[in-house]
């Protein structure tokens, strides 16, 4: 069979796809189908962040793989193939979660991981049986090597380091959470238990592709600590550079952090969400302990590793005083980079159950759900207070008052301070030209080109 593998953009407010010069990185969600496609298959993807999905091509199948912003762009994807009779497969976390309403826009609806799922697919695709759902009754385990297979993939469209034969690469070494945060879908999609690959089989997927610069997509890279350590001693043999999510609770096994540094870790991306205690209390994410941020912060940075932190504003904790006491907290402790986030009651979590119950939920425009628009009632806001003073606190922490302080705070990160700060040069002009747009410096890299 001849089969598209496509990777949707999201939709702007007019309706029409977000397209941009480049993407961060490639999807590794256009690799892994790829890999598990059996060979006698002829398989094409499509990052639809930066490449144009090309409908007189006779396909056999399509598959689409969305979050809940790119779900609109999905649905109108689906529709415009099966307009001219090409079957279509709908996945990811929002059709696993809301998998009738997919079924509208698609032939078939995978629900759940893919790894048990896909060859089953194509095999009834390939005898005129697709059935409506296709859903495993278990996690999968992950003993089974994938490799994913990246040679469909046009390298131009991704950045990379000068000198450098390819851009960051996405790969994973676990999947699961059980700590079960109420703005979080990743417990609801990938399960409660913490699931994790043979470390041989990671560094086979590294020594396959012989990239520098990795991100590791796990959720919690550290939560594991036993598990952590005999990777970050495997991954250091290797001499690549890498990037990681961090929970605050490595602080529970701070050599961790070395650990990660001599492996190669630059990065660590700390969903710190909050300094309110109370807001973090409100969706159970009480094991962040604000006491302990500036002591994180510290060891990170003296370890060679630049933190990069994650602020949701909006909980209903908050005030108008949280965007200033943010400010003045990230300043304090010499952070330079920040990301920012409204927070979004995404399907499938906790807190968008609760928000429906209370009538809370004001938008169900999949495309705003994507942590730059407010699509609820907020407690202590009204929505254009909350949605202005979030782009306001963006705005102002990558201003040119403040970026001196970060490129100074830069040279904190020891043992790589150079680097550090010519990464950061670089970054923190590009991310207030963003933000100055209010385009999320992380939905893209580059201006729109449509």
């Amino acid at each position: 069979m001849r089969i598209l593998i496509i990777n949707p953009a999201s939709l702007d407010e007019t309706g029409r796809p977000q397209k941009h010069r480049k993407a961060y990185m490639p999807p590794l969600i256009l690799g892994i189908l790829s890999s598990l496609t059996p060979k006698h298959h002829t398989v094409h993807c499509v990052n639809d962040i930066v490449e144009h999905v090309d409908y007189s091509v006779p396909y056999d199948l399509v598959a689409i793989s969305a979050m809940t912003c790119q779900a609109g762009r999905a649905y109108q994807i689906g529709d415009a193939f099966r307009e001219r009779d090409v079957r279509v497969v709908i996945g990811g976390i929002h059709a696993s979660i809301m998998p009738e309403e997919a079924k509208l826009h698609a032939d078939a609806v995978a629900i759940g991981e893919a790894d048990n799922l896909w060859e089953r697919i194509l095999d009834d695709c390939e005898h005129n049986a697709l059935k409506d759902f296709y859903r495993e009754d278990a996690f999968p385990d992950l003993d089974r090597l994938i490799v994913p297979r990246w040679d469909g993939i046009q390298w131009s469209n991704y950045p990379k380091r000068p000198g450098k034969k390819y851009p960051i690469i996405c790969l994973y070494t676990s999947r699961g959470c059980p700590m079960g945060c109420s703005f979080c879908s990743v417990t609801k999609y990938f399960g409660s238990s913490f699931r994790t690959r043979p470390v041989d089989h990671v560094l086979r997927e590294i020594d396959a592709l012989d990239a520098n610069d990795y991100f590791f997509i796990d959720d919690n890279i550290i939560f594991n600590a036993d598990y952590s350590r005999e990777l970050f001693a495997a991954v250091e043999k290797r001499n690549i550079h890498w990037m990681g999510q961090f929970s605050t609770r490595v602080l529970k096994n701070p050599d961790l952090i070395g650990r990660a540094a001599r492996s190669g870790c630059y990065d660590a991306f700390i969903g710190m969400e909050s300094i309110n205690r109370d807001s973090l209390a409100g969706v159970k994410k009480s094991f962040n302990r604000t006491e302990e941020y500036e002591e994180l912060f510290r060891r990170l940075m003296e370890n060679g590793i630049m933190p990069t932190v994650s602020v949701i504003l909006g909980f209903d904790e908050d005030d108008a005083c949280q965007f200033r006491l943010t400010l003045e907290f990230l300043r304090k402790n010499g952070i330079f980079y920040a990301i920012f986030f409204i927070l979004t009651p995404a399907p499938g979590t906790a807190l968008y159950d609760a928000m429906s119950r209370e009538g809370r939920i004001a938008h169900r425009n999949w495309s705003l759900y994507n942590g730059t628009n407010v699509v609820f009632r907020p407690k202590h806001f009204t929505e254009g207070e909350l949605r202005d003073g979030y782009w306001k606190v963006f705005q102002e922490f990558y201003s040119m008052k403040n970026i001196p302080f970060h490129l100074a705070y830069s040279l904190r990160v020891r043992h790589n301070r150079m680097s550090a700060f010519a990464d950061n040069l670089v970054f923190q002009f590009y991310f207030r030209s963003m933000v100055n747009r209010r385009v999320h410096p992380y939905s893209c890299f580059g201006k729109r080109v449509n």
